[in-house]
């Protein structure tokens, strides 16, 4: 028990003061001293002289103290900063009794630390006592002011260069910081009851506050979270000026900080921007790196650019979510690899908006914002599919309103259309397919006109009927029929579904139906690859490859037709690898 001496206590007290810390309230000092292990960036480097070490873990252990009373402390939390905000008085005085605040004192005295920084960090916690929602990014950037801002300026006193210009500077950085911090712990800050997220930004990005307590970021989470490092990012290189401001052992300290911050918001990119999923931490030699680079070069500039953030968030989600499709992707130069990737992200996106859980009438309206996003779309959005597909606009005559189609399609899905012959099934391949197709034309530098135009549709619908073919009983399952109901008669089949979710057509009829729409199909694939010829050898490798593999698969299916009505069938990876090789191989050739 850390009882308070009669002696010391002030002539008047807060009656919300505690009188003592009862035991387990607060952490001893080591437990809270040993955190600095776990953060972000180097709180006191070991190359710093040892009079700067302790000034930098006082800040340190003092300002964890004060977020452990806030966050994490039993019992009744408000009175526990009201007694750190008594104990930081007595700090001043030379009286203090808690053992970090004996440690921070010193601090206090040798740097001439005005009392208001310090209290900052209590008025934050105060806040979160009640405080737990951010409706704009200025609110949460005045919440910084309060909860991390001061800090920067802390250690700016602890090497005698606390200059208003200078103070500016950091609290971008600090800022930066903190929000990497809360994107980091977003599920652990819900489960507290709090979200740090503006909540602006979740709206805009179609994010329920339930999703935050999800084992798995959703896709537009994931968009959200990278949006919020990208602004961290950015305050992170505004701010990085105060590094050439600083000399000595003060830009050594502040140049470990910003590398720690880089290196925190470069982590999210192979955590695929889900911190609910995976626990996103920086990596060590990253740290190292990136803070020589800093510490050696004041004129280095921290590499930022969000155009080239967003391309790489798009093949990522094409990487992991459209691996068929990746194998051929990959062929691409960078650009037009970027590029690609984008559109498939954006038509990724719709897809998954129709084969979502949402009721249908939210689907339609999500579907609604989708058409929008696509007619205001510009470098300045926060969506970074959207800042990609600006950016491939801009650089190759991608038809980007080409996307109504697809939506076109999908929102046929949402509405359960059936179709009653194959015209009106082409015309729905050619929406949600075909689509697909011309704005691939679009990538590869071609005018999405004439008869490449024609050939890029047809490949996409053949492309489409394949698949149609290959989730033959997983559609059905899920109460989708895309068949035209013209050949179900022909073929004497129906289509439904006994007690186990399978098919109870005779075996017989149901393969011949397979075989002809095989058949069908073959002939769209003879006039889609007519296409190759007018591509460039690159192109022309990325398009066969991936064709190639949905044509390999439609020959399986030929081959054993009664395979598709057992389930859905693919091909081993090994045989897709060695599609694109040859694809690229016969298309250098």
């Amino acid at each position: 028990m850390a009882a308070i001496p009669d002696r010391a206590r002030p002539a008047r007290q807060s009656a919300r003061s505690f009188e003592m810390v009862l035991p387990g309230q607060l952490p001893e000092a080591g437990e809270v001293l040993a955190r600095a292990q776990s953060e972000n960036f180097t709180v006191a480097a070991r190359v710093l002289p040892y009079r700067i070490r302790q000034h930098l873990m006082a800040v340190y252990g003092f300002a964890r103290l004060v977020d452990y009373a806030g966050d994490e402390a039993c019992g009744p939390r408000e009175g526990l900063l009201e007694l750190l905000e008594a104990d930081l008085g007595r700090a001043y005085d030379g009286t203090p009794r808690l053992p970090l605040l004996r440690a921070f004192a010193p601090t206090v005295r040798a740097c001439g630390i005005p009392r208001a920084l310090p209290s900052r960090l209590i008025e934050a916690n105060r806040r979160d006592q009640h405080v737990r929602r951010y409706s704009t990014f200025e609110e949460l950037l005045d919440y910084c002011y309060y909860a991390a801002n001061p800090i920067g300026e802390l250690v700016l006193y602890i090497f005698g260069r606390a200059e208003p210009e200078l103070i500016r500077l950091s609290d971008r950085i600090c800022s930066a910081l903190q929000i990497l911090e809360h994107c980091q712990d977003i599920g652990e800050d819900f489960r507290q009851g709090r979200i740090y997220m503006p909540l602006n930004d979740l709206r805009d990005f179609g994010c329920a506050e339930s999703e935050l307590a999800a084992p798995t970021a959703s896709a537009e989470l994931r968009g959200a979270v990278w949006f919020e490092v990208d602004r961290a990012l950015e305050l992170l290189r505004s701010g990085q000026p105060l590094i050439g401001r600083l000399s000595g052992l003060a830009r050594m300290a502040v140049a470990g900080y910003v590398a720690g911050g880089v290196a925190t918001a470069r982590a999210f990119e192979p955590a695929g921007y889900d911190p609910l999923a995976v626990e996103v931490r920086p990596n060590r030699r990253r740290i190292l790196s990136e803070w020589v680079r800093l510490s050696m070069s004041s004129s280095a500039g921290l590499e930022h650019d969000r155009v080239r953030d967003a391309y790489r968030y798009c093949e990522r989600i094409t990487r992991t979510q459209a691996r068929n499709f990746f194998y051929g992707i990959r062929l691409l130069p960078p650009v037009k690899r970027g590029a690609l990737s984008a559109v498939y992200s954006f038509a990724r996106r719709v897809d998954d908006i129709g084969d979502g859980s949402l009721s249908s009438e939210q689907k339609l309206l999500r579907l609604q914002q989708a058409r929008q996003d696509i007619d205001d779309v510009g470098p300045d959005t926060k969506d970074p599919v959207l800042v990609a597909l600006a950016d491939t606009a801009r650089r190759l005559p991608v038809p980007l309103e080409v996307f109504h189609e697809l939506i076109d399609g999908c929102e046929a899905d949402v509405r359960g259309t059936r179709y009653d012959t194959f015209e009106q099934l082409t015309h729905y391949c050619r929406c949600v397919a075909g689509s697909v197709g011309r704005l691939s034309l679009g990538v590869f530098g071609h005018e999405v006109t004439g008869p490449a135009a024609q050939r890029a549709d047809s490949l996409g619908v053949a492309l489409q009927l394949t698949n149609i073919l290959r989730d033959l009983l997983e559609d059905r399952r899920g109460g989708r029929v895309y068949l035209p109901a013209e050949d179900l008669r022909r073929f004497g089949v129906s289509l439904e579904l006994d007690s186990r979710g399978m098919f109870t057509d005779p075996p017989d009829a149901l393969n011949e139906l397979v075989r002809f729409q095989a058949r069908r199909i073959e002939g769209w694939y003879s006039e889609g690859l007519r296409l190759l010829p007018l591509l460039d050898h690159r192109s022309r490798a990325c398009c066969a490859a991936m064709a190639g593999i949905y044509h390999e698969l439609l020959r399986h299916i030929a081959d054993d037709p009664a395979a598709v009505t057992r389930g859905r069938i693919t091909l081993p990876g090994r045989q897709k690898m060695i599609v694109a090789a040859r694809s690229l191989a016969g298309m250098k050739s």
